[in-house]
């Protein structure tokens, strides 16, 4: 399917070289992935629960959204797992996700509803405005499902600026997609209206239902590849490179090699031989210490294992070589893998930490953000980053979670200890409006 430009001459992979063909290449596999084994089964059972839709008004509500539910969560999975390079259902036990799929609709819930209050408020002023706000909606759709995948944040997932960066990130094939997604979505009442009229009225419920679930893991399969074929300009790391397809240039060794250390390790867990997976990817991960792919495979097997000191330990020089690198989204998926099994998690150092929190800002990820700020004061007492770190948590506290009286607290303590810092002043100017006076203070920004 692809190769790289050059040969490396690290052990990391260099995922940023592939050669992905464009989605519009690979239109017969987004068809054929619902009809792949696993999620063929969970299309199935899906379909023979369709049945209870019919067995009263309570039930029939009840069921309809829990599949509602299902499918959703089913489809952010598989569009997960696409935009990482997991193509194959039959590899996704092999590439644990670090992202929390299950919450992802309800946020794109809570999305739809911005969305709609929005056009209702422009429907009382005009119904064109109205259409117009629907067809930009639809529009953003595409956009707000990376932005979700990619981050986990509401607040992001309606952020104009992250979704028109998710578009420029991916140019003008964003719009092919736009007019792939709504073929596809019409594609959805043709089936129905063919199914009516020529299958029995008993069939009719899980049919029907079958259909929706295939068109839905057709989306999501095609709006994960285009996520993976934009990867770099994404901030996504893949764990699987493209497969070389017949004829095209092979993978430079170290590729090569890190694939089949994947492979091996991945055959031992399936075995429930995690003992002998630790003791490989441990191994490898000492005898390369600078290579990304070394240290990837060893926390994803941590992650699966009990030793949860361990997974902290590795993770505190893992986050620091991806600091290293440029990757400061991965390195903040591997503080919250970590930050998830203990909430006590901390960085050895003020400067990954701080680093850590200002990409949670950025990807609008108000809750590790905060995290990651709560006590740092004290837990890196005497950093000169102390100051900035105060900064940054009255922005967090203010700008993103609106919580004004909070951000007021932080400052104080600034002022105190930190009077004539320029950070103190940048706080008191984001505080303008709480704190009288503020925008005419000395060296505030105009």
């Amino acid at each position: 399917m692809g190769s790289l430009r050059s040969q490396q001459q690290d052990d990391d992979v260099d995922s940023a070289q592939w050669v992905i063909p464009p989605f519009w290449r690979k239109l017969n596999s987004f068809f054929l992935f619902p009809l792949q084994r696993k999620p063929l089964l969970y299309a199935l059972v899906l379909s023979l629960c369709a049945y209870m839709l019919l067995w009263g008004l309570l039930i029939g509500v009840a069921v309809a959204i829990g599949l509602l539910l299902a499918i959703s969560r089913h489809a952010f999975k598989i569009a997960a797992y696409a935009s990482h390079g997991v193509l194959d259902s039959n590899d996704y036990d092999d590439y644990p996700c670090d992202a929390d799929l299950k919450v992802l609709p309800w946020k794109f819930f809570g999305v739809l509803l911005v969305h709609g209050f929005l056009i209702g408020m422009l429907a009382r002023v005009s119904p064109g405005l109205a259409a117009l706000g629907d067809l930009l909606s639809s529009f953003l759709i595409p956009a707000t499902l990376m932005v979700l995948i990619t981050t986990g944040s509401l607040r992001a997932a309606i952020n104009p600026f992250m979704l028109l960066g998710t578009m420029a990130a991916i140019g003008l094939p964003y719009g092919l997609l736009c007019l792939f997604l709504f073929l596809l979505m019409q594609g959805v009442p043709m089936a129905f209206g063919l199914l009516v009229t020529v299958m029995p009225q008993a069939l009719l419920a899980p049919l029907l239902a079958f259909v929706v679930i295939y068109f839905n893991g057709v989306i999501a399969a095609m709006i994960g590849y285009v996520m993976y074929q934009n990867h770099a300009a994404l901030g996504i790391t893949p764990d699987k490179g493209p497969q070389a397809e017949a004829g095209a240039p092979v993978l430079d060794p170290q590729t090569a090699l890190a694939q089949r250390r994947d492979a091996q390790v991945a055959k031992l867990v399936q075995d429930g031989d995690m003992q002998a997976a630790l003791a490989e990817a441990r191994e490898w991960q000492r005898s390369e210490p600078d290579s990304l792919a070394d240290q990837r495979r060893y926390h994803r097997v941590l992650k699966l294992s009990d030793k949860g000191d361990e997974l902290a330990r590795h993770a505190q020089s893992y986050i620091a070589l991806l600091l290293q690198k440029q990757r400061s989204s991965d390195a903040l998926e591997v503080w919250g893998s970590c930050y998830k099994r203990d909430k006590g998690f901390r960085l050895n150092e003020a400067s990954p930490s701080l680093a850590l929190a200002q990409t949670a800002w950025k990807r609008m990820q108000l809750p590790h953000a905060l995290a990651l700020l709560h006590g740092f004061e004290k837990t890196y007492a005497g950093s000169e980053l102390v100051p900035q770190a105060l900064e940054l948590t009255v922005r967090v506290l203010k700008q993103g979670a609106n919580k004004p009286d909070q951000a007021v607290r932080v400052f104080m303590r600034m002022k105190i200890r930190y009077p004539a810092h320029a950070s103190t002043q940048e706080a008191a100017w984001i505080l303008r409006d709480e704190l009288p006076g503020a925008s005419q203070a000395p060296g505030a920004p105009a």
